[in-house]
């Protein structure tokens, strides 16, 4: 693995938490990463590492960009995983926050050599965020699910444990051999509505923000976030009054999720879409129709700056 370290980079931390995201399958909405970019603003992160190489990565799926001032080329910045540290107020530990590409090629070497580095930086705790699409309604709590290393550790974070089994992501990677060596790891999974994917989703990122506040016992700075989740909320409710069929798709998404008392119960990333939880059927609706729908409505939404 090329670990690049900044001139300070290497530092004496403080028994550091580690909280990871990587873009791209594990991320759906930018929930995983959207948390670890806030909370590298609002806890004024410094970057003191990144890991990058041509082993890695696949230049053809994810290429370089390159950047311009007045028509002359400046340079070109390469797809890499930046490694930042900050210190929370009134927490006892350093955080470490992961954020980059999936690696695309060589995953073994890769997830052996994280697992290194993350014993050279002797982390104490390491939480792996995903998101993925769902069949739930906008107008509920987002649902968490989880996996950690022990039943003890997995009933405590408060979630409903993943039963998910299929293709993974890095992040299933990395949690398996995190836990094979020792390290004290979880994972945690937002459940996004599968008819409003396009980034950014607030409410996501306020969901984990808020998991990650109560389970690490730190104060996240969210006012300006709750903000966005409700100008967010209100967009989406616009747009689905614009279509009889979508209310009425919503409302069997709310009634399942209600008949199963889901407030916070998780979904199955490949639930079926056709069937409501008793059985009867759901109200069929075109998936791309919806997205360009919503499309539309969402495209004047944009993000605030965090202030907070």
């Amino acid at each position: 693995m090329t670990v690049e370290w900044t001139p300070d980079g290497h530092l004496d931390l403080e028994s550091p938490v580690m909280i990871v995201a990587f873009e791209g399958w594990n991320d759906a909405a930018d929930v995983a990463t959207g948390t670890i970019e806030h909370l590298a603003l609002n806890w004024e992160a410094r970057q003191i590492a990144e890991i990058g190489g041509d082993e890695f990565f696949d230049y053809l799926d994810q290429r370089p960009t390159v950047r311009h001032s007045a028509g002359v080329s400046r340079s070109v910045e390469w797809p890499r995983i930046v490694v930042s540290v900050c210190r929370p107020d009134g927490y006892a530990h350093d955080v470490l926050l992961v954020r980059g590409p999936e690696p695309a090629l060589k995953w073994r070497r890769f997830a052996s050599e994280f697992v290194d580095l993350v014993d050279t930086l002797e982390v104490s705790q390491v939480v792996l965020l995903g998101a993925y699409l769902a069949d739930v309604p906008h107008t509920r709590p987002i649902p968490l699910t989880g996996t950690a290393f022990s039943r003890q550790r997995m009933a405590g974070m408060g979630v409903q444990a993943s039963d998910y089994e299929g293709p993974t992501g890095m992040t299933g990677v990395l949690q398996q051999l995190l836990t094979e060596a020792g390290v004290p790891a979880v994972s945690l999974w937002a459940g996004v509505p599968h008819y409003v994917a396009s980034p950014p989703n607030p409410r996501g990122t306020e969901s984990v923000l808020s998991w990650l506040a109560d389970n690490l016992g730190i104060a996240v700075p969210m006012d300006a976030l709750r903000v966005q989740s409700r100008t967010w909320a209100e967009k989406v409710d616009a747009a689905a009054g614009e279509d009889e069929d979508l209310r009425d798709y919503i409302q069997s998404l709310e009634d399942r999720m209600d008949e199963e008392n889901g407030v916070g119960v998780g979904i199955d990333p490949e639930p079926d879409r056709d069937r409501a939880a008793d059985g009867d059927e759901m109200p069929l609706v075109d998936g791309e129709s919806i997205a360009a729908e919503f499309e539309r409505f969402l495209q004047g939404y944009h993000d605030e700056p965090d202030a907070g």
